[in-house]
């Protein structure tokens, strides 16, 4: 089971960012929102992590520790995840970066689990098939991890490139994912 320590044992702070501190099965997390939306969620140990939280504070103000309604709704979502019961994730996100990056993004969302594509098989889907590099870079931008699936995008031999929280990660969430979409396919 997931566990959110600043649920546990802080308040619950609505109006402005807050931090907490989300244990998964693939190692921690530290996830960022306000009430409205969430703003970032990556593992710990991912080396831009440091960078993404000062720029949210110098965009934003000090982030405090605690929790929210969007945070809340986080957790309960990142465990039927882990759980594969659930990959479908209703939770607002704000990202800013260039209007290419958000389009990437808004792209990433749409994957479907258990599926991946290549980052030309999304140039290609924007119409723009030369820019497969910058959307590998927009990719890699992404501050959101999981709920923007980035995990979902590969090479285009089909080899795992490029995942900021190590490519153990992306394999084990995309072996998750398959089999999570498996199981379902049975169901029905």
């Amino acid at each position: 089971m997931l566990s959110n320590q600043a649920v546990a044992n802080g308040p619950v702070i609505d109006g402005k960012l807050v931090r907490t501190t989300v244990d998964t099965p693939l190692g921690s997390m530290t996830a960022v929102a306000d009430n409205a939306a969430l703003y970032l969620l990556e593992f710990e140990n991912r080396v831009a992590l440091t960078g993404e939280l000062r720029r949210l504070e110098r965009d934003f103000g000090l982030i405090g520790l605690g929790s929210n309604t969007v945070l809340e709704t986080l957790l309960t979502q990142l465990e039927d995840y882990f759980a594969g019961e659930s990959a479908a994730f209703q939770i607002p996100t704000v990202q800013h970066g260039t209007a290419f990056q958000e389009v990437v993004w808004q792209v990433l969302k749409q994957i479907p689990a258990g599926q991946t594509r290549s980052y030309g098989d999304i140039a290609e889907r924007l119409g723009e098939p030369e820019k497969s590099r910058e959307v590998g870079r927009a990719n890699g931008a992404n501050k959101i991890s999981i709920i923007v699936p980035c995990h979902r995008v590969i090479g285009a031999d089909g080899s795992l490139v490029g995942y900021g929280g190590g490519l153990w990660r992306k394999k084990w969430l995309l072996d998750h994912e398959r089999r999570y979409a498996w199981s379902s396919f049975e169901q029905e």
